[in-house]
């Protein structure tokens, strides 16, 4: 689809162009604490700490005065402290389709994308692809307050049956400038489809589990990855602040809450399924 959208664009639209000097790049530097790495609940639940070094490129391409294709592809690794089979490398690439009526300042930003990439796993029932589309909306509200949506489907391949999902999600972001150097930013998103839960063999599970698989992560004892239907919903709030032209330190918290479609029959369990996690963030963040 991506090929598609970028060979059409150059067919119908001999006037455009990518200035190479529009080439931008972003090298981002984190620390996260997590404190439900096996998205579980109770004795199922474990803590870690993992680093993430991420680079990334924007090219803008500009197609007619009113709208524009933006290419952005980044990769990178994430590093855990302790479950060493969550270790990852990740590719990905996109490209946005944003058109603009005019260039008054209030006037919003309509965007389409389609996103793919591939993860590589120290745990071989991880790996596989990513693939996401949706529909994006930006806007400046004021001078310090900026408004950005999105509705996207999203899709993950995986190696096992358990880590082939699906899921639709709406989200929103507002960023409220403080100073020219200092934004606080706060965010919510709802996820319907499929999420992935690793806890010890429990008939509740088996009981409305999609699909099972032994787990080859968290290994203490035998614990099995679940993939189940349900809601997720997840809130963030940020503070970013500039510490020059080109570098930017970043905090952030996130907190998500999970639930099955389904809850097991009273016989089975009296107990709810669902699982909490929390997350914390520092990030030091380079462009150029």
């Amino acid at each position: 689809m991506f090929a598609a959208v970028t060979a059409c664009a150059m067919f119908w639209a001999p006037a455009a162009f990518a200035d190479p000097d529009e080439l931008r790049f972003r090298l981002g530097s984190d620390v996260t604490y997590d404190d439900n790495v096996s998205r579980a609940q109770k004795d199922d639940k474990f803590h870690d700490t993992f680093a993430t070094l991420n680079l990334g490129a924007r090219l803008p391409w500009q197609l007619w005065a009113t709208s524009r294709l933006v290419l952005n592809a980044n990769i990178g690794g994430e590093k855990f402290n302790t479950y060493s089979g969550l270790d990852r490398l990740y590719a990905n690439i996109e490209g946005e389709f944003q058109y603009r009526k005019s260039g008054q300042f209030s006037e919003p930003i309509w965007g389409v994308f389609v996103r793919v990439g591939e993860d590589w796993y120290d745990s071989t029932l991880r790996d596989g692809f990513r693939n996401s589309a949706g529909l994006t909306f930006r806007k400046p509200v004021t001078d310090r307050i900026f408004l950005f949506t999105a509705v996207a489907y999203n899709q993950r391949d995986g190696r096992s049956a358990v880590f082939d999902t699906e899921e639709v999600s709406v989200r929103a972001n507002v960023d409220y400038a403080l100073s020219r150097r200092q934004t606080l930013y706060f965010g919510v998103e709802g996820r319907d489809g499929d999420f992935v839960s690793t806890a010890r063999p429990t008939l509740a599970y088996f009981d409305i589990a999609e699909a099972a698989v032994l787990d080859d992560v968290f290994t203490d004892t035998a614990r099995l990855s679940y993939r189940f239907k349900g809601y997720t919903g997840i809130a963030m709030i940020g503070y970013n602040i500039a510490l020059g032209e080109h570098a930017a330190l970043d905090l952030a918290y996130r907190i998500a809450y999970a639930r099955p479609h389904e809850q097991p029959p009273s016989a089975v369990t009296t107990d709810t399924i669902n699982y909490l996690d929390n997350q914390a963030t520092l990030s030091i963040l380079v462009r150029f």
